[in-house]
């Protein structure tokens, strides 16, 4: 009782095909400039990225919501860190080192209000006259990704798919592929229909759940598509300003040969 099926729920722009952009270090204006340059989503890394509970807030406050979707990788399944992701704005939390139902379990609980969860009362937005959903407008809107990552996640993944309120399998390959003792290139060949990312695919499929990915490169977010993962990071804020510094000197000194 009280619970929102899959056909109910809502996806934003972060629960089906899209691309993404992820933050490790970009400030609050470039955050939102990312929004309002075409990505459909903006992920603020709180695990590996500098980001605070203070600094996901002044993002959140300037972020055009109407344009993107503010997503935030939370650093553990905590149940505070989760919740103040959301309060802030965050329309999906990314979780990661999920590797059993238990755990997918935790995230959930620690997402969705009552009666799906226990998430407790008290979104960031009315302190500056933002918006801010009722519960059930939360909980029929919010996604809860959890990351695949590990040879022990890949074991029990048809079980993490299948704990209700769970939304998206959110591949991290870099430490998939540590795990596994391969590589990202390798686990990206893998084209068997028993290897790790068909299998995580499958999972997704039998459950109803979306699968996504950090890419990080256009190049390495193409090979997730050939694989069936369409929810994709297709680039980094360092990756952006290295290459628009790459392009930006090559350009410069061409025309200096002129």
């Amino acid at each position: 009782m009280g619970r929102v099926t899959a056909e109910e729920r809502v996806l934003g722009r972060f629960g089906g095909a899209s691309s993404g952009v992820w933050c490790d270090d970009a400030s609050t204006g470039m955050a939102a400039r990312l929004a309002r340059l075409g990505f459909d989503w903006v992920c603020l890394d709180m695990q590996h990225g500098r980001y605070s509970r203070t600094e996901i807030i002044d993002v959140a406050r300037s972020f055009p919501p109407e344009l993107a979707d503010l997503v935030v990788r939370v650093p553990s399944c905590d149940f505070s860190a989760i919740g103040a992701a959301l309060d802030a704005g965050a329309r999906a939390v990314i979780v990661p080192q999920i590797e059993s139902a238990m755990q997918a379990q935790q995230a959930v609980t620690a997402t969705f209000y009552p009666p799906i969860g226990d998430r407790s009362w008290g979104q960031f937005g009315r302190i500056w006259g933002g918006p801010t959903l009722t519960a059930e407008e939360a909980n029929a809107s919010i996604t809860c990704a959890v990351m695949i990552e590990s040879a022990a996640a890949l074991l029990a993944v048809e079980e993490i798919a299948a704990v209700e309120g769970v939304g998206q399998l959110f591949v991290g390959p870099y430490d998939l592929s540590l795990s596994l003792g391969t590589t990202v290139p390798a686990l990206l060949d893998d084209d068997s229909d028993g290897g790790p990312l068909a299998r995580i695919v499958q999972a997704a499929a039998a459950y109803g759940r979306t699968v996504g990915g950090f890419a990080g490169t256009p190049e390495v977010a193409e090979r997730f598509r050939e694989r069936g993962i369409t929810c994709v990071a297709v680039a980094t804020d360092l990756w952006i300003t290295v290459e628009g510094a790459r392009i930006a000197l090559a350009s410069s000194r061409l025309e200096a040969q002129r």
